[in-house]
């Protein structure tokens, strides 16, 4: 009995050996086919899987406990064969060959039985052995999340281009710097000894009206008074309807003189002073004014455009736009028609006293020109003719002569009036409101919208014999 208890025992311990070397084997084997199958980072530190002795400590006692369960089952179940075989047999064996072969079905069996528990338990040892080996090292690889990257949508915003527009012309080519300044306002003389004027096609508009003894004379804005020609005239006195149209639009006043109060009269002199108007008198102020030599005095007194923004600033004068003060002149993006009347020519005659002045309309150039009236051609986008109401004051003994001056005077309340534009007529209503100027189209009651472009802004007398023909 002793000696079956010392073979099971070596038995046991060689399966433990045998069975831990295994293990430890394979352990090492799958260390190192993960080691082959990792990519190769640094020589100095290459990437193992870690194995730590727990796993092989739990299945050694797994082995152990199981080995010594099926221990003892052994040494119970020899016990209890040997009990059996001292206690007599219920019967008497007869035959020796039958007895032989009772002993044999006795004993054999039960020694293999012991090896089969053995075996059986080795068996399952292994199995479980095996099944945690592959369930630790063999286990299915996470596949990787893939996160799709974030897909941020920029909304591409595109921003509006600045458009940089002359407020008195509609045009998208003027100088950023000029935005927000005040235009200036030149009285520029058109008797006949002045014409033909300096540099005519320049000013952004050109306004004309009567002044005295039926003759005319002009308000030549810009819009930017730093990008004046070098000479801009011949300049001429003030008249008072002339110096309150260019309070509209808040411009600084240039002239060379101005009439004077007398009587009933009230001159240019009194209104400037009254009303506060920034102005450059060319009679006081020389440095931005000359004389040229092409024509007679007194009609030969010019502005030096280059150098009126330094007189400006002589003088102190505010060169920020007062917005208040300033009529906005409302634009087509592009030239349109106005209306569905034709105008392939429209004439004017200021008054009575005046003569007559006519423009004709170029589809090629999208223009109205006058070729004879100044000596000179000169092309217009927008002729408008405003009906203003109009009224003649005497001043008796004109500079001691004895001899009397009618002035024309303009009443800015309210009129009508007449665009031609773009081959086309429309008639318009305006208004001073609250010093500026308000446009509206006569047949909408809408805002008045002018072609981009130069205008010329004729002062008919509404009330004296003023006439306007459209062809």
């Amino acid at each position: 009995m002793g000696n079956k208890d010392d073979e099971l025992e070596k038995i046991l311990k060689e399966l433990k050996e045998e069975k831990k070397s295994d293990f430890s084997l394979q352990v090492e084997d799958a260390a190192g086919k993960a080691e082959d199958s990792l990519p190769e980072k640094k020589e100095e530190a290459p990437l193992k899987p870690e194995i730590t002795e727990e796993p092989i400590n739990t299945i050694d006692a797994e082995i152990e406990a199981d080995l010594k369960e099926a221990a003892q089952e052994a040494a119970e179940e020899e016990k209890a064969t040997a009990a059996e075989e001292a206690a007599p047999l219920p019967f008497e064996v007869v035959n020796s060959n039958e007895e032989e072969y009772a002993e044999e079905d006795i004993d054999m069996p039960k020694n293999n039985k012991k090896v089969v528990i053995i075996v059986a338990a080795v068996v399952v040892i292994i199995a479980i052995a095996v099944g945690v080996y592959f369930a630790f090292f063999n286990k299915p690889a996470e596949e990787p999340t893939t996160v799709p990257p974030e897909t941020t949508t920029q909304e591409t915003t595109t921003e509006a281009p600045v458009v940089i527009m002359n407020p008195l012309t509609g045009s998208t080519d003027f100088n950023a710097e000029a935005v927000g300044k005040r235009p200036v306002a030149v009285v520029v003389e058109n008797a006949a000894a002045a014409r033909p004027q300096y540099n005519m096609d320049t000013p952004d508009i050109i306004v004309e009206g009567e002044v005295e003894g039926g003759i005319t004379r002009m308000l030549w804005l810009y819009a930017d008074m730093t990008d004046l020609p070098e000479q801009v005239g011949p300049t001429r006195s003030a008249r008072p309807p002339y110096v309150k149209f260019s309070e509209f639009f808040d411009s600084i006043f240039v002239h060379f003189g101005e009439s004077h109060s007398k009587g009933a009269y009230t001159g240019a002199d009194d209104v400037i002073v009254a009303d506060g108007v920034d102005n450059i008198n060319g009679m006081t102020t020389s440095s931005c004014f000359k004389r040229t030599s092409d024509k007679t005095s007194p009609h030969n007194a010019v502005l030096i455009g280059s150098k009126l923004v330094e007189a400006i600033d002589s003088k102190g004068y505010r060169k920020d736009l007062d917005d208040a003060s300033f009529s906005v002149l409302s634009f087509n993006e592009k030239a349109e028609k106005l209306s569905e009347t034709v105008c392939n020519k429209i004439t004017l005659k200021f008054s009575s006293r005046t003569d007559s002045h006519t423009f004709t309309y170029n589809a090629d150039k999208n223009v109205y020109s006058n070729s004879g009236d100044y000596k000179q051609l000169v092309e217009f986008t927008n002729i408008i003719v405003m009906q203003v109401n109009t009224e003649y004051i005497v001043k008796e003994n004109y500079k001691g002569s004895g001899n009397n001056e009618t002035y024309c005077n303009y009443n800015y309340t309210n009129g009508t009036g007449k665009v031609a534009s773009n081959g086309t007529v429309v008639d318009f209503n305006w208004e001073n409101s609250d010093g500026v100027l308000k446009f509206t189209n006569a047949a909408t009651g809408k805002e008045l919208k002018l072609n981009p472009g130069r205008s010329y802004l004729a002062l008919a007398s509404a009330n004296n014999g003023s006439a306007i023909t459209v062809e």
